[in-house]
């Protein structure tokens, strides 16, 4: 899990071959106020879901994908997040079209993640985006799967 904010980003351009153009569409879509939807960036293999909601309350339930990366960026509003190693959690819901539900068994880190923060979920990381921070806030985030090599 990487966990910082958009002027860093090209910290991370080594990671993956894919994560350059992902942070060029975030750019993209913040300076050009992009509506929300889904967006083709490189087919099937890097595409973005620009969403905006209001976060729900804390659960137990993690989300985790094998074929992408999640890259989790926060236009505008807050929210938190967790994150567990995959060791340390228990499938709870089956494989299917890349996410698998679970339950974290050990430490988990909590993020306050606000504007112009962003998160990196490998499949190792099994997360819980979109948790309340304040209450009746709504968040606009940029959530890029980029597909793991």
């Amino acid at each position: 899990m990487i966990f910082d904010t958009l002027k860093n980003k090209a910290l991370y351009y080594g990671c993956h071959k894919d994560f350059e153009k992902s942070f060029n569409f975030i750019e993209k879509a913040i300076r050009e106020n992009l509506p929300l939807g889904k967006y083709e960036i490189d087919g099937e293999n890097v595409f973005a879901n620009i969403q905006s909601y209001e976060p729900t309350p804390d659960n137990d339930v993690y989300e985790g994908h094998r074929n992408y990366i999640d890259i989790q960026f926060i236009v505008s509003g807050n929210e938190f997040m967790e994150c567990a190693e995959i060791d340390t959690c228990t499938s709870t819901k089956p494989y299917a079209p890349d996410c698998e539900l679970f339950k974290a068994n050990g430490n988990t880190a909590k993020l306050e993640c606000g504007a112009n923060t962003f998160a990196i979920f490998f499949p190792n990381d099994i997360h819980k985006p979109s948790k309340i921070l304040n209450p009746n806030e709504v968040v606009k985030k940029i959530v890029v799967k980029v597909a793991v090599e």
